[in-house]
């Protein structure tokens, strides 16, 4: 599920709430999220957010996501790498039925790429209080057969912009 709203987490924005299952393969042996876990729960997360399914899969039932990012998959002109990703981890988070909670913003809109900052919670701290883990993830666009970087369209710009906020502040 995918909700939207203002936070005092993300001044002068709104963020995005994504549900994501916490699987029990998601687990180490210490009965905690493994580290690469929370990198594939922040990965949900942000294709649940702003990548689009194909138009076959919508007609099936597909949500449709808050803004979409161009291109979208095997065949698009337009491909999305990620530069790099940067994770605290707060606390433990076990596994639960409930699953997790990634609330997501955009903490930066450069000319062909943008940095999704994060915050993993679970549905019993709504207000992102105490969350598990905090992170950035910075996204390139790339034209899919050369590599090199493609600039967000004015459309894009604009849509993306309402889930712009301010950034996370990291420990040193």
């Amino acid at each position: 599920m995918l909700t939207m709203a203002d936070t005092a987490h993300t001044p002068h924005a709104r963020h995005l709430d994504i549900d994501v299952p916490v699987r029990w393969t998601d687990l180490d042996a210490y009965g905690h999220v493994n580290n690469a876990a929370i990198v594939r729960l922040l990965e949900e997360a942000r294709i649940g957010a702003f990548w689009p399914a194909p138009e076959d899969q919508v007609a099936l039932g597909a949500p449709a996501p808050a803004a979409a990012l161009p291109g979208g998959g095997a065949g698009s002109s337009i491909s999305t790498v990620i530069a790099s990703q940067r994770i605290e981890y707060v606390r433990s988070l076990s596994h639960r039925r409930d699953g997790a909670v990634v609330r997501l913003w955009l903490s930066r809109l450069g000319g062909a790429s943008l940095s999704v900052d994060y915050l993993v919670l679970t549905r019993d701290d709504p207000e992102g209080e105490r969350p598990y883990a905090r992170a950035r993830t910075v996204v390139v666009m790339v034209d899919a057969a050369t590599g090199a970087p493609v600039r967000l369209d004015g459309q894009t710009r604009s849509e993306l912009q309402q889930f712009q906020g301010e950034p996370l502040t990291f420990r040193d």
